[in-house]
């Protein structure tokens, strides 16, 4: 490691996010323990490292509002809650927001594995992930209650960018795929294609093989739910950059016309959708899991689309156009947007 500051740092993330002992610390950094001890405390100063105290919500009341949010959107099979404070609906990257998105983060990889190690599968599981952040963050959290090696993970979407983009689709099926000592399968092509390549690539061995599988064999679906535009703390909206216009085969003003024009205000994995229906992207065609198809797996009763969102008052519109739409059956969020799910006036 390059200075003292990188030793602190993966001291920190060794304790805290992969739950080592300080004295296993200690052995892997090749230091004393209380050097660690040192280390650790160093990284709270340093801001490595964030602390905040959540209002007293019990358990049985948030169970409650994970009801409630199942009557109220009948397409909602399940409905996983935690807590949250006001400050981290705040515009920006926040602590109070960082924090939790690392709680949503926990309790999704909770129950992925759940899902994955229950003994009473009638079919070996077949999982697709999408790209993001959120996603890479419920993946490391996961602790693997046993080896499931017949596990198979597929990524959502091709290339946006490149392999070594940390949030990619692709190395994400694979990190999840070992993790459980399972097997996975790329889509070794872009993402955002014309309708004549698209042709071409479907009709590839490699190609084929996995999208097939994603329309056909998937039975549990990681993703999360963006939104077009992100909102800074001075009041300005842009849109979002981590999203299709990483591939440069998209214009902003394609996503702002579906925005402005077509009223979209939601996107799972690159596909937009309003308030009402699903909007194809003109122009392009995308290779992956389409959410036509993700809504038909979600009103499956034997599979799982699971959407891990929270802390964002700017996706509110986007998730409940979601839950609408029946293009999830599990959400896993905080009890603010859950209340603003229930005040929300039902479509009419």
């Amino acid at each position: 490691m390059a200075d003292r500051a990188d030793w602190i740092f993966e001291a920190a993330r060794l304790h805290f996010e992969e739950g080592l002992k300080q004295e296993d610390v200690a052995r892997l950094l090749k230091v004393s323990r209380p050097t660690v001890t040192r280390y650790l405390a160093m990284a709270r100063e340093m801001g490595y490292v964030q602390t905040r105290v959540l209002q007293p919500q019990g358990h049985a009341f948030l169970h409650d509002l994970e009801v409630a949010l199942t009557t109220r959107y009948p397409l909602l099979r399940e409905a996983l809650l935690t807590p949250s404070r006001r400050d981290a609906f705040e515009p920006g990257d926040g602590p109070a927001r960082r924090a939790l998105a690392a709680e949503l983060a926990e309790r999704t990889a909770r129950w992925v594995d759940q899902q994955l190690t229950a003994r009473h599968r009638p079919a070996p599981p077949v999982v697709a992930v999408a790209r993001g952040e959120m996603i890479d963050a419920v993946i490391r959290r996961i602790r693997p209650s046993r080896p499931v090696p017949e596990l198979e993970v597929l990524p959502m979407l091709g290339y946006l960018r490149s392999r070594d983009y940390p949030y990619d689709a692709n190395r994400l099926a694979e990190e999840l795929a070992r993790l459980y000592g399972g097997s996975h399968e790329w889509i070794p092509a872009p993402a955002v294609v014309t309708a004549e390549e698209a042709q071409v690539l479907r009709g590839m061995p490699l190609v084929a093989a996995p999208l097939r599988k994603l329309q056909e064999q998937v039975d549990l679906v990681l993703t999360s739910i963006s939104c077009p535009y992100i909102t800074h703390p001075d009041g300005r909206r842009e849109l979002r950059r981590a999203t299709l216009l990483q591939s440069q085969r998209v214009a902003p003003q394609q996503i702002e016309d579906l925005a402005l024009r077509h009223g979209a205000v939601g996107e799972i994995c690159g596909w937009y959708f309003s308030q009402s229906e699903l909007l194809p992207l003109a122009g392009v065609t995308l290779l992956g899991l389409p959410l036509r198809r993700l809504r038909e797996l979600a009103a499956d009763p034997q599979r799982s689309v699971v959407a891990v969102v929270g802390g964002d008052a700017g996706r509110l519109a986007a998730v409940e156009a979601a839950l609408r739409l029946g293009l999830v059956n599990v959400l896993v969020t905080d009890y603010l947007t859950a209340h603003h799910l229930l005040q929300t006036p039902p479509a009419a």
